[in-house]
């Protein structure tokens, strides 16, 4: 369940993402996108390791970690 959640969000994020850059013509990393994004990879990361899955947890988890550290940079 909630790798379907996280799916969700995530592809919600990059619709965002998609829409600013064909309709605004705004290239740049958008908070909002990455903040999505990093709770849509914590949710895979969660329902890997409850499943078992701990192959793709730990992928996810890396990706977690950049989007995440990007999140920070975004914030500062």
């Amino acid at each position: 369940m909630l790798t379907t959640i996280g799916l969700a969000i995530i592809s919600i994020s990059w619709v965002y993402m998609f829409y600013l850059l064909v309709h605004k013509g705004n290239t740049s990393v958008h908070f909002l996108f990455v903040t999505f994004y990093t709770i849509g990879v914590l949710l895979l990361v969660i329902d890997g390791f409850v499943l078992g899955n701990t192959s793709n947890a730990w992928l996810n988890f890396i990706s977690l970690i950049f989007s995440a550290g990007v999140l920070v940079v975004l914030i500062q």
